[in-house]
């Protein structure tokens, strides 16, 4: 194995630089990739790296549902929820429906949602997305918790008989989310004056504690194999399933797909595998440290943030000890391509650091001529070639990012679906490169620890 990676060394030798360019099409979804001396070489020997780690052998076992975080002795579970072997939507989505139609019969305008991680990313991402779907019946917002600021600025200016609050947390030990808690019973019991218990549902793992302070028909309960990060398949979306309702389906159809496409679509399948590869190539051997990922389209504006948890809290660890990379998650940030174009693009442009960028669009947008198409291709053209005027001047652009640029075909719930649940396969297959385990975060169960302990 070590031979293997002395030869991945003399191959990414950048005293010459070759960079490629090259495509992938579905009818969901389009992608565009740039590397650096990543040749057919290069991709032949990862192969044989993603065949000794065992990696298709772990696809198989994720897929079904097994006890592979290792670590945690947790199965992992996300992947069935969208494959309907846990058909939590055949119990549950009639009964959101039903919500729906009680809260509105009561006149309730304001949802909140008290919860951080997962809990907050996913249902946000969707609502944000999809709020075009349906006439705007709730005002619906998110709370950290952190900081009672927070609490006093969102609910200031509003009627404590039109709101309830939505408790997610998969442990319901989360600090934030208690602390949340106790402002907003004490907000609802100063306003209401009477038992509030009917104004707070809960969406948890965690029964026992439920069931100790909230009604058992306002409890909304998810399998424990479901990390916070994949939570959005599951009733953790609840909030938006509100909204969305039966679009929550087609969500997980396109998710589905992927499923099913990463085990019979050769084509599809190297594509992914390709991705992770280039992750792992330009930042071990290439020294590209950095990746930001950008969206070049309004709805899906919090999409990176979304991805940032993903990645750097399945991958931001140490490598296994047989590891052949030593470096494992990019350092990863990014936002609104538009509002990104006039704050850190004078870095990627003309600054020392080296980037690999993820652009995220829609192709309405190009159809429709939109300013944010032209803002993106301007962009493109320009991480590959400075304009000539700028030759042998001060202005000259470096013209060296690395890029991916992922292109839905509309923007709907399936094809939303699709894209994350490739990225999530993107994710996995290269923490099995890097031998590490995807699904647990020790790390910021230290910091949650050290935080109740002061």
């Amino acid at each position: 194995m070590d031979k293997l990676y002395s030869s991945l060394e003399k191959l990414s030798d950048t005293n010459t630089l070759e960079f490629q360019n090259s495509s992938y099409q579905n009818k969901f979804l389009s992608v565009e990739t740039r590397s650096l001396n990543f040749s057919d070489e290069v991709f032949a020997i990862f192969e044989q790296i993603y065949s000794s780690c065992e990696v298709d052998e772990a696809l198989t076992s994720l897929k079904s549902g097994e006890i592979i975080n290792d670590s945690d002795n947790k199965a992992v579970s996300h992947l069935l929820l969208r494959n309907k072997v846990i058909p939590f939507l055949e119990k549950d989505l009639p009964r959101i429906k039903l919500l729906k139609d009680e809260l509105i019969e009561k006149n309730i305008k304001n949802i909140i949602v008290l919860g951080i991680g997962g809990s907050y990313e996913g249902p946000k991402l969707l609502l944000e997305s999809f709020k075009n779907f349906s006439s705007k019946t709730f005002n619906f917002i998110f709370i950290t918790g952190s900081d009672n600021t927070e609490f006093i600025e969102k609910t200031k200016n509003l009627s404590a008989q039109e709101t309830v609050f939505f408790i997610s947390s998969k442990s319901l030990t989360t600090t934030e989310t208690l602390e949340g808690f106790e402002l907003a019973k004490n907000w609802l019991g100063n306003e209401l004056k009477n038992d509030s218990k009917n104004n707070f549902f809960v969406i948890t793992a965690n029964e026992k504690k439920a069931k100790e302070s909230f009604l058992e028909e306002n409890s909304y309960f998810f399998d424990n194999g479901i990390g916070g990060r994949y939570s959005i398949w599951s009733v953790v979306s609840l909030p938006a399933i509100l909204h969305i309702e039966d679009e929550f389906l087609e969500f997980q159809k396109g998710g589905a797909l992927v499923d099913s496409l990463i085990s019979e679509d050769k084509a599809f399948k190297t594509l992914i595998k390709k991705i992770s590869f280039l992750d792992i190539w330009n930042n071990n051997l290439l020294d590209f440290k950095n990746r930001i990922i950008l969206a070049y389209s309004w709805p899906l504006r919090s999409l990176p943030d979304y991805y940032q948890q993903l990645e750097m809290e399945s991958l931001g660890k140490s490598p296994g000890l047989d590891s052949l990379f030593k470096k494992t998650s990019q350092t990863i940030f990014g936002g609104y391509g538009p509002k990104a174009q006039h704050s850190y693009f004078q870095q990627i442009h003309q600054g020392t650091s080296k980037y690999c960028i993820d652009l995220i669009s829609n192709k309405e947008d190009q159809i429709k001529s939109n300013l944010v198409s032209k803002q993106l291709q301007a962009q493109k053209i320009l991480f590959e070639k400075s304009p000539d005027e700028f030759k042998n001047t001060s202005k000259i652009v470096n013209a060296n990012a690395l890029y991916n640029h992922f292109e839905i075909s509309e923007l709907n719930a399936f094809n939303l679906g699709f894209l994350i649940a490739l990225w999530e396969y993107r994710t996995f297959i290269s923490a099995k490169l890097l031998k590490i385990n995807p699904f647990d975060q020790f790390g910021v169960e230290a910091g949650k620890k050290l935080t109740k302990e002061l």
